[in-house]
């Protein structure tokens, strides 16, 4: 199916699975004649024609496109499609092997570059080989000079605010996309809510960044706004919860940095709400992010002040 002309086929999907007859789906946009050559891909309508027919089914922009967007191919390399399948077979280790395959090919999109990025950051290989460390540069260049990011490039730079290096990625350029993602999005629809769940994970990587290199005062401060961002602007996030749970992780982590006693007094309230929320549902990743939390507490604090766990 060509991705830059499949909209009518989608729209005929759509209004056949509605129950939509024909006619009325038509209205008083276009003819019913027009919309069969529509429907078959034979024609093209106008943006204002294509919202009255969207009208007419009664769905809007977000339910088109959520059907829209399966469809449509971003990566012409067929990286992703094989990585996937790779994933869910278990198969880990040969997807740097894909990688480098495909990066060997000419012409590869940036979408297809980020990709590879992001599989391999969530593999956090050790041994990289010279044609994934050239791509790695090729694509913080490019994200580097970009005012603003897209989601999938969201993506790719938290993953990279993991490993790479001061030099590799300069102080400034973590506190640019601090400030970049302390400004709110707007969270009316889904698309956007996805936006707000990419542009905190970024925030929280590139304030953890921050700590890691030193700047822990620098770190609390913006860590506090993002707390309050939160609460103001993404409390319809679908894991608002996890997201503002992350943050106080890391104030925590911060605090007993800076040898401040409200630190020991957060930690406690920390552990507590998982012990809550082990006791309640019992999870693996629950149980696990507590033993990495209380080593990570124990290891960090330096007030004199003892736990309560």
């Amino acid at each position: 199916m060509n991705d830059n002309n499949i909209h009518g086929k989608i729209f005929k999907k759509i209004r056949e699975e509605r129950g939509i007859k024909l006619k009325d789906a038509a209205g008083t946009a276009i003819s019913a004649r027009t919309l069969i050559r529509f429907e078959a891909d034979e024609t093209s309508v106008t943006l204002e024609v294509f919202e009255q027919l969207l009208r007419n089914i009664g769905i809007c922009y977000q339910d088109y496109f959520s059907e829209y967007l399966p469809f449509v191919e971003v990566d012409k390399s067929g990286f992703l499609k094989e990585a996937n399948a790779l994933v869910e077979s278990g198969n880990y280790s040969a997807i740097k092997t894909l990688a480098i395959k495909v990066l060997e090919k000419e012409n590869l999109s940036m979408a297809t570059r980020l990709y590879i990025e992001q599989y391999l950051g969530m593999l956090q290989e050790q041994m990289i080989p010279k044609i994934i460390l050239e791509n790695r540069e090729y694509v913080l260049e490019y994200l580097k000079k970009m005012d603003k990011h897209t989601k999938n490039e969201m993506l790719t730079l938290t993953l990279m605010l993991r490993v790479l290096t001061e030099e590799q990625l300069p102080v400034e350029f973590v506190r640019r996309l601090i400030d970049e993602n302390l400004e709110p999005i707007g969270v009316g629809d889904m698309f956007s809510i996805d936006r707000g769940e990419r542009s905190i994970l970024t925030l929280h990587g590139a304030i953890a960044c921050l700590s890691r290199r030193g700047y822990a005062e620098e770190a609390e401060e913006k860590c506090l706004k993002a707390i309050e961002l939160l609460k103001t602007n993404y409390s319809k996030l679908t894991h608002f919860n996890f997201h503002i749970n992350s943050f106080y992780f890391i104030l925590v982590q911060i605090q007993l940095r800076l040898n401040k006693p409200e630190g020991v007094e957060l930690a406690n309230k920390c552990i507590r709400l998982l012990d809550t929320q082990i006791n309640l549902y019992n999870m693996k990743s629950d149980i696990l992010a507590r033993d990495k939390l209380v080593k990570s507490f124990y290891e960090r604090n330096k007030t004199g002040i003892d736990f309560e766990f």
